[in-house]
């Protein structure tokens, strides 16, 4: 039986597969790194979908590194009680500030008003600090319950409300926190109570009118801008109307016979804010009446209708201060986040807030070209 002799393999297609091997190892590597860099990397599928395209996979955007852009030495470390996992943390100033505005401000509205947002939150934070901290927690300088301090989102929140926009809405509002980062509102030289709410219905109210002190900064002012106006009609039918004043107020005396004439409205201020609704032989202020019948503002009117009561409503909060929904129509008409704070914030200034408490006045617009947080165009 004869055997065959094995062929001699030729160099050139031994040299041709190193090559190929080469190259493929080249390109795996390149891949790799484009991956764990951060970069676009599409990849063709095995077949196009059913409008002749082909798919692509594109990573995760990337977050931005607030470490990166911002002197941290001189940030300020801040004690935050997080009552949803009821824990303490230790976080800088400017990490909670990012927090509390995601939680606070829709990330959609203008970049102007996000900004304005941030300094309010900041100097809300450092004065709370300043006057007690955290009243509910005595360990913590603030908490993330918005009954007490303010709002927060952690990245967990942020991922699971904002979805696929997650990290463009996470930018967007650290371009804001980081593009004002340090400043604070003052006046005259003392970090001011930067109250703010969601809408005004129009005009904001003096803070001695819904609080307990008369604030020389927190003055009613117009709010012209403000697109929606947050109105809303809450209704009662006769009977439950009548229940539920009985069981708050039962030496108002109402029942359901004289409960049409025993409602009125009878002072309110010159924001339009109820500031007294008498309840039979009961008065009770704007702010009774807003938690008794749970209206989203103190800006109401009352009408009757063949069944019941139906309270009108303007606007959404206590209506001191900041309007969110005000700053966010000014900043649509131009006005900077500046322009904004100063309108509302009646005789205030915007200070510069450093490791060593209040440092310097900023009043005119930044002039530094090279801030990475200032997005372009």
């Amino acid at each position: 039986m004869r055997r065959r002799k094995k062929k001699k393999q030729n160099p050139l297609v031994a040299i041709a597969l190193s090559v190929v091997l080469l190259a493929l190892s080249v390109l795996l590597f390149l891949l790799m790194r484009a991956v764990l860099s951060g970069k676009e990397i599409k990849t063709e599928s095995c077949k196009p979908n059913a409008a002749g395209e082909i798919a692509v996979m594109t990573p995760a955007p990337t977050l931005l590194d607030l470490y990166a852009y911002f002197d941290w030495t001189e940030t300020t470390t801040i004690r935050v009680y997080d009552h949803r996992a009821d824990k303490l943390v230790d976080m800088d100033l400017e990490e909670y500030i990012v927090g509390v505005v995601s939680a606070e401000m829709p990330a959609y509205y203008e970049f102007e008003a996000l900004k304005a947002q941030a300094v309010a939150s900041r100097t809300y934070t450092l004065y709370s600090m300043a006057h007690g901290g955290c009243h509910t927690n005595p360990d913590a300088d603030v908490c993330t319950n918005s009954k007490c301090c303010q709002a927060f989102s952690t990245h967990e929140r942020m991922q699971n409300a904002w979805k696929n926009d997650y990290a463009d809405n996470y930018n967007r509002v650290a371009q804001a926190v980081m593009g004002t980062a340090g400043e604070v509102l003052v006046y005259d030289g003392k970090l001011c109570d930067a109250l703010y709410h969601a809408c005004s219905g129009g005009q904001t109210e003096n803070s001695e009118n819904v609080y307990a002190n008369a604030l020389p900064y927190l003055r009613g002012v117009d709010s012209p801008y403000e697109d929606p106006m947050r109105e809303e009609d809450v209704s009662f039918g006769t009977d439950a109307l009548v229940e539920l004043i009985a069981a708050k107020y039962p030496e108002s005396g109402i029942n359901g016979n004289n409960v049409r004439d025993g409602i009125a409205i009878e002072k309110a201020y010159e924001s339009g804010r109820v500031e007294t609704l008498r309840l039979g032989k009961t008065t009770i202020t704007g702010k009774q009446a807003r938690n008794l019948f749970g209206l989203r503002s103190t800006m109401f009117t009352v009408d009757w209708t063949g069944t019941g009561i139906v309270f009108h409503t303007k606007g959404f909060g206590h209506g001191v201060g900041l309007s969110q929904n005000g700053a966010n129509g000014m900043a649509k008409h131009g006005s900077d986040y500046r322009e904004i704070l100063l309108h509302y914030y009646t005789g205030v200034s915007i200070a510069s807030y450093g490791a060593d408490g209040i440092t310097e006045h900023t009043d005119a617009a930044p002039q530094n070209t090279d801030n990475p947080f200032v997005p372009e165009g």
